[in-house]
């Protein structure tokens, strides 16, 4: 099946639910060669626009909550099988209806990373994007670049094993092309980082929070952070958080997000993807997920009947040894 095959049967699916949802949420072209646009429709004929390739790095489920209170009927939603965790996980803590939502999954053969390619062509302006089997080709204003697509996924899609094994949804769509990529070691980036001693540890934080500017794209494009008009950081009574730029408040704000989404974090890295300074905020979360995978043997997002375990513990739990803290 060719993209424009793809394209159809994603265009047909959303034919067939259409008349059970009041809009639905899927990609659409963007006059940006590097990028999709996220695209709300609520008129059938619309539906041609709907298109789906390896450009739908987004995370459509961060439109979810906000959907979910602001459209009377069904929404219909388009999703990589990796982001229907995030869908499992808002269901599962009660923020969203599952008959509310109409799911179209479909399999996903890995999606690029534009930053990564807007850094090999030294942020040129991009004119021209053919992303073959092995090869990406550039057009930029200064020339001509082809490079190894291998390494320009999006980190999260080296490590997947979900890519046609959505944990929610109504309608699968099969993608002839499959992920066929070398797969790494998901917490790689953590293990090297441990390898550094506690001031070289304290210092990488500190050099990655000194570039913060608080503006918060983190916190508004997470699929799992609904609760931002009662943000702690917005209070003036209590007053947790100052105002104030600096790298100790920029710390204390991404350590508050780091507890809130402790248990619920999906790793769809959209907080690192908006992120204008270029943080490294998946590693914050990934270490929590890996303590929590540790401790309550779980994994935000795989069951739609789990709660997370911070919700969830007993004043004794058996993987926790106080004693040994």
């Amino acid at each position: 099946m060719n993209i424009e095959n793809l394209n159809q049967k994603l265009i047909e699916k959303a034919e067939n639910l259409f008349d059970q949802v009041e809009v639905l949420a899927g990609y659409c072209q963007s006059s940006h060669p590097l990028k999709v646009n996220p695209c709300f429709i609520d008129k059938k004929e619309d539906l041609n626009k709907l298109i789906f390739n390896q450009l739908c790095i987004n995370n459509l489920a961060s439109y979810a909550y906000k959907l979910s209170k602001q459209v009377k009927g069904n929404i219909g939603m388009v999703v990589k099988p990796c982001d229907s965790k995030a869908v499992a996980q808002l269901i599962s803590e009660g923020l969203i209806e599952r008959d509310k939502f109409k799911l179209i999954a479909v399999g996903c053969n890995g999606v690029m990373d534009y930053k990564k390619i807007s850094r090999a062509v030294g942020g040129a302006r991009v004119s021209g994007l053919d992303i073959g089997q092995d090869k990406i080709k550039v057009e930029t204003a200064r020339g001509s670049r082809e490079l190894e697509k291998k390494d320009y996924y999006a980190d999260k899609c080296y490590w997947c094993e979900l890519w046609e094994k959505p944990p929610v949804y109504d309608e699968f769509l099969e993608n002839e092309h499959k992920l066929d990529i070398e797969k790494r070691d998901r917490f790689a980036d953590i293990k090297e980082l441990e390898q550094m001693d506690l001031d070289q540890i304290f210092s990488y934080w500190q050099k990655e929070f000194d570039r913060c500017i608080r503006c918060y794209a983190c916190r508004n494009i997470c699929p799992m952070e609904v609760c931002q008009d009662q943000c702690i950081v917005h209070l003036d009574f209590p007053n947790w958080q100052s105002q104030k730029v600096n790298t100790d408040e920029n710390k204390f704000f991404q350590m508050i997000r780091v507890m809130h989404l402790a248990g619920r974090c999906v790793e769809c890295g959209e907080c690192e993807r908006v992120c204008p300074q270029n943080i490294s905020l998946l590693k914050l979360m990934k270490k929590m997920n890996q303590i929590i995978g540790q401790l309550f043997d779980f994994e935000a997002g795989m069951d739609m009947e789990a709660k997370p375990p911070l919700l969830t513990y007993n004043t004794l739990e058996k993987n926790i040894k106080e004693e040994e803290l």
